[in-house]
């Protein structure tokens, strides 16, 4: 078993194919959303992200912080982000993106009660945005969905439209976070989609040496600090 383990898998996840209905798509979201709350999407990620919009809004003086969610789905990071900045007194404008039309059309269903937080399909491969267009880029789960030379250049995009730093939540492949994601949506969806993306996606997860592979052929200097249970977060910043 351990073999499967020694390379990134390129076995598909269904979730980015077409063959399912609205519905199962929605419904899949949803658990997406608990998958986050629940499984350290939304701590890891504002671990490191908070600091660094707080030291920017310092520098602006009140005009806002401008953030970018790349792969956003139903954008619910960014609506806990806006949520956190509004209890801080923070002002931030979010962009959010998804190549899929039902994914950019629940982002902004999602978030009617945030007008800081603006949706837009687009393609995270052809961003179309200019070159430090915004403070900070994030992207949560989204780049194990692509292959080493897919995800170097997502790199290389994020560091071009991000004027201070990109920050990115993802999977790190280990035999245990498999074992342990096989069981546990059995056991809380019968979403066909989640059952099946689950395991695959830690098998296209992670490992330090992937990670060394990728942003060497990025070209991107990143910092890298493991997260409970099996995440990376990988910060990185344009060239000055």
């Amino acid at each position: 078993m351990l073999a499967q383990f020694r390379q990134r898998s390129r076995e598909p996840e269904l979730m980015d194919g077409s063959a399912y209905g609205r519905e199962e798509y929605l419904d899949c979201l949803g658990d997406l959303r608990r998958v986050n709350q629940y499984l350290g999407g939304y701590r890891s990620l504002a671990r490191h992200l908070y600091p660094l919009i707080r030291s920017q809004a310092r520098r602006r003086q009140g005009s806002p912080v401008w953030l970018l969610d790349i792969g956003t789905c139903s954008a619910d990071i960014p609506r806990v982000i806006v949520d956190w900045a509004r209890g801080e007194g923070i002002a931030i404008r979010f962009v959010v993106v998804d190549l899929n039309h039902l994914a950019a059309r629940e982002a902004a269903n999602q978030g009617k009660h945030y007008p800081e937080i603006r949706s837009v399909q687009a393609n995270a491969l052809d961003l179309p945005f200019v070159d430090a267009g915004f403070d900070f880029v994030i992207a949560s789960l989204f780049l194990h969905h692509f292959d080493d030379e897919s995800a170097a250049g997502l790199l290389r995009s994020f560091a071009r439209v991000a004027r201070e730093a990109f920050v990115i939540n993802d999977l790190r492949r280990h035999p245990l976070a498999w074992i342990s994601i096989r069981v546990m949506p059995r056991l809380f969806t019968r979403n066909r989609l989640v059952r099946h993306d689950a395991a695959v996606s830690v098998l296209r997860g992670f490992t330090d040496g992937d990670i060394d592979r990728i942003t060497r052929q990025a070209g991107v200097q990143v910092r890298v600090v493991r997260h409970f249970p099996y995440r990376y977060i990988i910060t990185g910043s344009r060239e000055r």
